[in-house]
């Protein structure tokens, strides 16, 4: 492979994972490394948690990143927060940002000659307490899925919780009016998402709603917790590429790490941070269908 993408997500932390992603990175001699949210540890007392992940990302996030510069220093690095990293500390990536790595939420940057990269972290309201990266998924729900987005709000949203502040959480609430106003549907309407679609890849933390990449385990039963705004939005625009994370047992439950929406390839790397072992994609950008699942 003469320009290998490496893609991971959802590390939450895990040293010994970046580790690997560092060797395995430099092994291949990727030419473009691309870690799609959950960057950050969440293994931390309630009243540490804002503190841990700031001293993380000031800390030990910099030592690896510098060493995986140092040995490629062509190499192209993107990332971005994703659903259980505090926005709170976003600054600290900000700063640490020249030079070391791109952050690409909300983002538009250029990938290579031909494509794009654009970055997405905000996830349909979940039934977690952390709600910093959290919208309601639609704002004008088609009659299609009108029984289905009911049925995730009655069973997983969770409308009260709280968001990081610098040293503490402020308690908060979605309200009906919210949903009106501000939802991921409406966010990917917008130019940003909306132009070159074709020639850009979208690096979205959340997964497409019914597909192989947003299955968990409910009850003994699989069922999809997915975006429908994002698959919305993959059907209408018809990307190049979306790579996809968050749910971390999806892989394991629908048996496949890929899925095609249209003819956008859609895919995840189903990575646990639990344990030593890094699941990562490496793919030719011009050369998809050859995509390699790869656990380290």
């Amino acid at each position: 492979m003469k320009n290998p993408v490496l893609y991971t997500s959802d590390i939450h932390g895990n040293e010994i994972q970046y580790l690997k992603l560092v060797n395995y990175a430099i092994k291949i001699k990727a030419n473009t490394i691309i870690v799609g949210g959950d960057i950050a540890p969440k293994r931390f007392l309630y009243g540490g948690y804002i503190k841990g992940q700031r001293e993380f990302l000031e800390d030990k996030l910099p030592k690896f990143l510098h060493l995986l510069k140092e040995r490629l220093r062509d190499s192209q690095l993107f990332l971005m927060m994703g659903n259980d990293d505090c926005s709170a500390n976003l600054d600290v990536l900000e700063k640490e940002s020249q030079g070391l790595y791109k952050l690409i939420h909300n983002k538009r940057r250029r990938l290579t000659e031909k494509f794009d990269i654009v970055g997405y972290s905000y996830v349909p309201i979940t039934p977690f307490g952390i709600k910093d990266w959290e919208k309601f998924d639609l704002s004008k729900v088609p009659q299609r899925f009108q029984k289905e987005y009911n049925y995730m709000k009655k069973k997983d949203y969770w409308f009260s919780g709280s968001k990081s502040m610098q040293f503490e959480w402020k308690q908060f609430e979605f309200t009906p009016e919210m949903e009106k106003e501000d939802s991921i549907q409406n966010d990917l309407s917008s130019l940003l998402f909306q132009k070159k679609a074709n020639k850009t890849v979208y690096v979205i933390h959340a997964s497409p709603y019914n597909t192989n990449l947003d299955k968990i385990l409910r009850k003994h039963e699989i069922t999809s917790v997915g975006s429908i705004a994002i698959r919305l939005f993959i059907e209408r625009c018809q990307p190049y590429l979306t790579l996809h994370g968050h749910i971390h047992e999806t892989v394991d439950l629908s048996g496949n790490f890929k899925d095609k929406i249209g003819k956008t390839p859609c895919l995840s790397s189903g990575n646990h941070d639990i344990g030593n072992f890094l699941a990562v994609l490496v793919f030719d950008l011009y050369n998809i269908q050859d995509v390699k699942r790869i656990i380290l």
